[in-house]
């Protein structure tokens, strides 16, 4: 029978087998229904999470395939020219932020930061260079 020709139920239990590449077993009565209702928290849970995948990414230029279909992929969106909306989006929010930082809290929280880590990657940095010159200096 073509998928087309099979009801609702049928065409969700053929996946619920499909989908993980399992032999589809003799329907029986009770089988047939849990695997349907299985099927259908199985598509219902991948169709939240997919919503929420997107709408966590679509602002930065990420669509994300249905994860229902094979195959599915995290997409770049890119505008005219084939230009990432990702390489503009990011930057901008980290602009936003940045803003929004400085206004509620000052130029200081904005910086300190970088500067923070800077300072911890010098400092371990001249650490790790004294221990080794420590090293050296007893063999």
């Amino acid at each position: 029978m073509a998928q087309h020709d099979q009801t609702w139920h049928a065409r969700l239990h053929a996946l619920a087998y499909s989908d993980f590449a399992a032999p589809e077993p003799s329907p029986d009565a009770l089988g047939y229904w849990a695997a349907v209702a299985g099927q259908i928290a199985y598509r219902s849970c991948l169709s939240v999470f997919w919503l929420i995948l997107n709408c966590g990414t679509i602002f930065l230029g990420v669509f994300v395939e249905p994860l229902w279909r094979p195959r599915s992929r995290f997409r770049f969106l890119r505008f005219p020219g084939g230009i990432a909306v990702i390489s503009v989006a990011l930057p901008v929010l980290f602009a936003f932020c940045a803003y929004q930082t400085f206004l509620r809290y000052g130029a200081w929280h904005v910086f300190l930061p970088f500067i923070a880590i800077a300072a911890a990657g010098a400092i371990c940095l001249g650490l790790f260079a004294g221990i080794n010159a420590l090293r050296k200096g007893r063999s």
